[in-house]
Parts: C-alpha cells; sequence; structure tokens
C-alpha cells in the first residue's frame, strides 16, 4: 500500500500546553489516542529519507512528511498532548482514481467490469439501474449469474456448459446453405466453442432430416442432402404422434432396414428413442461403420424416452447409424442423436420448423428442451413467427410460454438455475395481415421481466424494416439456400451470420 502525506499545512502547527507554538520541538507520532496507542517510526521527508520522528521548523510549524503504508490518521505529539493529524493528498488521490490513473486499490473497477455487459461496438450502455442496453438489446443486472461461471468453466477445460435453443424454421436453418453449420444456432456455436472450449455437436433431432422437414423447399432439401446439412435416411419414416422427448418430436420406421445416419463430432454418443408402447422393434446401432450392436427395447411400458450412450470415442468426427432390424410393421421411434466432449461449450438446438409455442408444452416435452430431463445453463428461446402467422391470441402465446420458461426453470429437480435470452426475430412481411406482432414483443419483454431473462430484438435491430434487411442481402432464398433473397422473414447465409454475431458478443460478455 502507498505512503499518504501529512503536514505541512498552515493548519499543521507543533504547539505545547499552552497553544503556543515551539520551533524546532521534537515530537512523535501515535496510531491512535488512548494509553495502549503505538508509537510509530516508519516515516520518511518528502525525499523517502527516515525521519523517525518529527522536528517542528523555525516557525513552529510541522514540515510535510509521508506516514506509514496505508495510514489514514494519526496522532501527533509535541508535549502538549496528541492530536489528530489527517492527509492532506486525498483530493490528488481521489482524481487519480476517478481519471484511472492508478490501478484500481480496492476492486470497485473490476466489479464493474466483471458486472455489467461491456459492449462499447454495438454501443450498448449501462443506465442507472444497472440495465446494460441499447438499440435492439436489454440485459438485467443479474443475467448471466448462472451461465458466465459455467462458461468460464467449460473454457478451463474443468466442466461442461450446456446451451439450449428453442425455436422455429429459421432456428432449425432455414434457409442457410447448410442446415446445421450455417444456421445462426450453427455458427454461434462454432464461435462459443472457439473461445470456450469444444463441447461436441450436441443434440441434433431426427426431424433435421428430408422427412422431418418435408415440404415445399424440394431446391433447399436437394441442397441440404447433397451438402450433407441433413441427417440421412433409407427407407420410410414418418412423423411420430406423441408429444414426447426432446428436439419436439421423433421420427418412426415400420419397415426393417430402414435407417437414419447422423455426422457427430464428440468422444460419447447418445442416441435417444421411445420404449414400447406396444409393438416396438429391436434395433441396432453402428459406429463409424462398424459392426451393428443389437438393442432391444421392447420390454419397457409406456412412451419412455430410453438413451443408449456409447462412450469412449476417440475425440473427433464420426458417423453414427440407427437402423431398424425388426419385423416389419413393428416400430422404431428416434428422437435424436447427441455427442458431446468431457468438457468445453455445448449447444443443442431443440427447435423444429414451423414451431408454435403451444408444442413444447406439454408433460412428455417439456421436461426435455432445457428442463430437468436435458438441461441448460442457457436456454435462448426465439419467438416463432408462426405464432403470429396463425393468429395465436397473445395472451394464450404468452401463457405457453411462460409454462416452457417455467418447466425450464422449476421442473422436475429444477433449481432455477438457468439463464434466459429471449430472440424476437425480425418478422419482416410475415405480419402483414393482422399487424399484431408489436402484441407479441411487448409480452416477450414482460416475460423477459418476470424471468430475469435478457432480450435481443432483431425487428429493431433491423430498424422494424423488411427493406433495410433485404439492403443487407439478409433475406433467404428457398431456390438458392444461403444466396439473397426476398423470403417474407426467413434468413440468408449473411442473415443468419449476422444473428449470431449479436448472440456471440453477448454471451462471451
Amino acid at each position: 500500500m502507498a505512503r499518504n502525506q501529512f503536514g505541512g499545512t498552515a493548519a499543521d502547527v507543533a504547539e505545547d500546553i499552552n497553544g503556543s507554538r515551539v520551533p524546532g520541538a521534537m515530537g512523535t507520532v501515535w496510531d491512535g489516542p488512548g494509553a495502549t496507542s503505538n508509537q510509530l517510526t516508519d516515516l520518511t521527508d518528502m525525499n523517502g529519507a527516515a525521519l523517525g520522528q518529527l522536528i517542528a521548523d523555525d516557525q513552529g510549524m510541522i514540515p510535510p512528511f509521508m506516514g506509514p503504508e496505508g495510514a489514514e490518521l494519526l496522532w501527533v505529539d509535541f508535549g502538549g498532548g496528541r492530536v489528530a493529524i489527517t492527509p492532506v493528498d486525498v483530493g490528488s488521490r481521489l482524481r487519480s482514481h476517478v481519471d484511472n490513473l492508478t490501478p484500481d486499490p480496492h476492486g470497485d473497477r473490476a466489479y464493474a467490469d466483471g458486472t455489467f455487459v461491456k459492449l462499447a461496438d454495438a454501443g450498448w450502455l449501462v443506465t442507472p439501474n444497472g440495465r446494460a442496453t441499447g438499440k435492439g438489446v436489454t440485459v438485467p443486472r443479474q443475467w448471466g449469474e448462472f451461465w458466465r461461471p459455467k462458461r468460464d468453466a467449460a473454457k478451463s477445460g474443468t466442466a461442461k456448459a450446456n446451451v439450449a435453443v428453442v425455436g422455429g424454421s429459421t432456428e432449425v436453418g432455414f434457409y442457410a446453405s447448410h442446415l446445421v453449420n450455417k444456421a445462426w444456432p450453427g455458427v454461434l456455436a462454432s464461435s462459443l466453442q472457439a473461445v470456450n472450449g469444444d463441447g461436441g455437436t450436441g443434440f441434433t433431432s431426427a426431424l433435421f432430416s428430408a422427412s422431418g422437414i418435408a415440404g415445399n423447399d424440394a431446391a433447399a432439401i436437394n441442397q441440404w442432402t447433397a451438402n450433407g446439412g441433413l441427417v440421412a435416411q433409407t427407407g420410410t419414416w414418418a412423423f411420430g404422434g406423441y408429444a414426447v422427448g426432446p428436439g419436439w418430436g421423433y421420427l418412426y420406421a415400420s419397415t426393417s432396414g430402414s435407417s437414419m445416419t447422423w455426422a457427430v463430432r464428440g468422444t460419447s454418443v447418445t442416441i435417444y428413442t421411445l420404449g414400447a408402447d406396444g409393438n416396438r422393434s429391436s434395433w441396432a446401432y453402428s459406429i463409424d461403420g462398424g459392426a451393428d450392436v443389437t438393442v432391444t427395447d421392447s420390454a419397457t411400458t409406456g412412451l419412455t424416452v430410453l438413451k443408449t450412450t456409447v462412450t469412449g470415442l476417440a475425440p473427433g468426427p464420426h458417423t453414427v447409424r440407427v437402423r431398424h432390424t425388426g419385423s416389419a410393421g413393428a416400430y422404431l421411434s428416434v428422437c435424436g442423436v447427441s455427442a458431446e466432449n468431457s468438457s468445453g461449450l455445448v449447444l443443442n438446438n431443440f427447435s423444429r420448423k414451423n414451431a408454435t409455442a403451444a408444442q413444447y408444452t406439454s408433460a412428455g416435452r417439456a421436461l426435455w428442451n432445457g428442463g430437468a430431463e436435458y438441461p441448460a445453463d442457457l436456454l435462448i428461446y426465439a419467438v416463432s413467427p408462426q405464432d403470429v402467422i396463425d393468429g395465436v391470441a397473445v395472451d394464450t402465446w404468452a401463457s405457453q410460454v411462460r409454462q416452457l420458461l417455467t418447466q425450464v426453470r422449476d421442473g422436475g429437480s429444477s433449481l432455477g438455475a438457468t439463464d434466459i435470452v429471449f430472440v424476437l426475430p425480425h418478422i419482416g412481411q410475415a405480419d402483414a395481415q393482422g399487424y399484431r406482432y408489436q402484441d407479441f414483443a411487448d409480452r416477450t419483454y414482460a416475460l423477459a421481466h418476470t424471468f430475469e431473462a435478457a432480450v435481443v430484438d432483431f425487428w429493431n435491430l433491423g430498424r422494424n424494416s423488411w427493406n433495410f434487411f433485404n439492403s443487407l442481402s439478409h433475406w433467404g432464398n428457398p431456390s438458392a439456400p444461403g444466396s439473397p433473397g426476398t423470403d417474407a422473414f426467413l434468413l440468408s447465409d449473411a442473415g443468419h451470420s449476422y444473428t449470431a454475431g449479436v448472440l456471440t458478443a453477448l454471451l462471451n460478455s
């Protein structure tokens, strides 16, 4: 600690018992006024030379001197009793602290830097209530209290940090050039892992396949199939009819030999299937083209989500094939596959094409998508334009979102230790008939206040203008995924990259 300056002012005089100045008097210095106080001799002059004791000048004044390190109050005695003396450099020390000319001695600046989001490049501000805010971004003061420690532990290689994404078609990857790698959740995962450690590919739903996203998207499906953006499949697969499991749902096959193949990365793999509700098929998995390993689920009762885990894999990429090996007419139901490393950051994308809030509220799904059955340290809830397009009443929608968030925070054995980010997508032209999206935005901010969640509002960041995003080539092209187009609200590669960039800045803050 530094020494402080004492003496040398018009008020600092050496006095005898009668109050008269005593030129040349010798004085002592103490750490208190009482009988048990200690005499202090660790004193220096202004050049740093040791003093030992004080000597008044020829006018009876106490010359300037430096007290012991850290001393803020001393008592001097020139024969008239001990008199308190205070530092004379308080003003200069305060100015040095305010102007940050000296290191942060008691940690308040470090505390502020660690508490408030610092994103000057994005034009964010910190308001008097401690809320970090800026155009399109609002972050409560305590946001990140669960996420940041887990992220930092992942970065140090001592733990895993889990991110869950729940959303609709944009979050699935429409219309990125690669359904997984170029969609904003995939770009976000890559950028976060580059800084905080690679925890593996995380969960990939069986619905990220040609059957899972079937519709009026032939050109997109062809491109994603050709470049490996889809889960590969053979045979016949169809949507499951029950609201159960991670990733919104599952696909099922009843034909022996039907298969699905995932490209993953991690030292362990978990395959999520459904147990018996009647006529379940045996099935087999293989890793990297190896021999089939047969699994029999038929003894399980009810629509139980079963986890088959394979550990001890070499670090790096792997292929996982799941194949129906039972008799024709028996059902194999597959939710998806996850792959993870022992530490690092993992992003699990639980989104579904054309998803609505209601589809995540059933008892069979709510605990899985960031809840106790598949927990997350951070949940990114992307508002799906499909609720707006379908005409869902905003009160109904808000209740449905709240149900999911309650399950994430308080369902099963959850203790509320999940931070939440709401993503309000640019609605573009998807709301051109009802003009109701502002109501969804209002309710999102209200929910964010309740759950102390951050909000990233891309409608606001996009100036509430489809034309503005169009000028930046952010809108997608169904005929040539990845390229700029004129879609009503789905994104191009540029739009997905922009979205991931904003979220990366927040999550790494």
